[in-house]
């Protein structure tokens, strides 16, 4: 009787341990590194004015959903550090910002750590063609043409107040599902 009672106990443990092991799956919603978040400005950015340090404010654009679950809610606030800055130069070198962003806030509470969608690279015009034009001209003119390329100037980066900024989340989070926080 007491091996009997002994299996039925084990047994038991056993499913009340595999119960908890499903409701803890069905609780949790995996957030998959690389899901894009798309972003806007709040204010207007210049590399003209632009320092390293200085704050960013973004507001997420669209909600974002995973598995038809809103993960990140439309208008969450992600704050931005200016982390990089190169300005215009001569030859047509374009001015280029670069930004690291803080993580955003779940709608159950859990900081998703987020990078712009061009990890590592710089915001700003990627246009180089009149540094290009002016090495061209260099060759074929000699000095003339690479005095002539000193006074093409870059672009600036200017953004609007409002303009999108794609960003993406940067590593798989998995978040415990709970009460939404209001």
């Amino acid at each position: 009787m007491k091996k009997f009672m002994r299996s039925l106990y084990v047994s038991g443990l056993i499913e009340a341990t595999m119960l908890l092991c499903i409701i803890a799956e069905a609780k949790t919603i995996v957030v998959p590194k690389g899901t894009a978040v798309k972003l806007v400005f709040v204010h207007a950015l210049s590399s003209k004015t632009a320092k390293v340090g200085e704050i960013v404010p973004f507001h997420v654009a669209l909600p974002v959903k995973v598995d038809g679950q809103v993960v990140i809610k439309k208008g969450s606030y992600v704050k931005g550090v200016i982390s990089g800055v190169d300005h215009r130069k001569r030859f047509g070198v374009s001015a280029r910002i670069k930004i690291t962003l803080n993580p955003v806030r779940s709608v159950f509470g859990t900081a998703i750590p987020l990078e712009p969608k061009t990890k590592g690279k710089y915001t700003g015009s990627r246009s180089d063609k009149a540094a290009y034009a002016s090495g061209g001209a260099a060759l074929l003119l000699g000095p003339i043409g690479l005095v002539g390329g000193y006074f093409v100037v870059g672009k600036q980066v200017n953004v609007k107040a409002g303009a999108p900024f794609v960003s993406q989340v940067s590593q798989k989070m998995v978040i415990r599902l709970r009460e939404r926080r209001r």
